[in-house]
């Protein structure tokens, strides 16, 4: 009787093992490689006022400072809110509102995601001062500009019916109890979006070079709830007209709520 025995497998084992403890990092621009640890040392908990005006000023102060350098890559949006301890809603905003102020650029498709923008943000800022100055660019000078192009871009979006990403926008309209600084930011993103739908690539980079100053023009008013919600109501206005295809509709209504709603107030207290 031949007893069977149990045999040890032999058989070569493929492929490397990876040491405990040690996460593969991430591929960021120009083969950097990005690992959590490395945004551990940077991003502390913001602390008990979790507010939104303390993301952006600690995620701006990194940058700044030079903690995060051009190009580099963010982590992703529920890394960031671990090592934050705030909520993925409320980071979310902060990162679009440090987009539009032109600190992070997002790049889209294969290896995208949020970066440090480039140039770094106090070179950008460096560079915007020196094509706008302040000493021959003033609130009016922008306002003419943007009535000049809005209204036109709102009829070409009409005419295209390009309304997905301008909906989207104002469906995400900070609610009038929300900080100013988040109604700053969503107000701005509508605009940008209108501009985007013209697909008119000169309207586009015209506006990108005045969101810093379409941004500060409604510091002020974005404080009045109930100039929050008439301005979330007319933008929803030309949105509608935008979707329909009325380019009439839309150009006109565009060019009203920009003199009347947004500068009205500064016409009125210079008469």
């Amino acid at each position: 009787m031949v007893s069977a025995t149990r045999t040890r497998d032999v058989r070569p084992r493929y492929g490397r093992r990876r040491r405990r403890g040690v996460r593969p990092g991430r591929l960021g621009r120009r083969g950097c490689r990005v690992t959590s640890d490395r945004f551990g040392s940077v991003f502390g908990p913001i602390g008990t006022g979790r507010s939104f005006e303390k993301i952006v000023a600690s995620l701006r102060g990194a940058i700044v400072r030079g903690d995060l350098s051009p190009g580099e890559r963010l982590p992703s949006e529920a890394e960031l809110a671990t090592q934050l301890e705030v909520s993925r809603p409320l980071l979310r905003e902060a990162l679009k509102a440090l987009e539009l102020s032109g600190y992070l650029q997002v790049r889209r498709g294969y290896g995208g995601g949020r970066f440090v923008a480039t140039p770094a943000a106090e070179e950008f800022h460096t560079i915007q001062a020196a094509a706008l100055s302040p000493l021959d660019v003033s609130p009016h000078h922008v306002r003419d500009v943007r009535v000049a192009i809005e209204p036109m871009a709102a009829r070409r979006a009409a005419e295209a019916k390009d309304s997905t990403d301008l909906r989207q926008a104002w469906t995400d309209l900070a609610p009038a109890d929300d900080p100013p600084a988040r109604a700053v930011a969503t107000i701005v993103q509508v605009h940008g979006a209108l501009v985007e739908a013209s697909g008119n690539p000169a309207f586009v980079a015209i506006f990108d070079g005045l969101r810093g100053s379409v941004a500060a023009s409604l510091g002020t008013r974005v404080q009045n709830a109930n100039w929050r919600e008439t301005c979330k109501e007319l933008l929803g206005g030309i949105v509608d007209r935008v979707e329909n295809g009325d380019a009439d509709g839309a150009e006109t209504s565009t060019r009203t709520y920009l003199i009347e709603h947004e500068y009205g107030t500064d016409e009125k207290s210079q008469q």
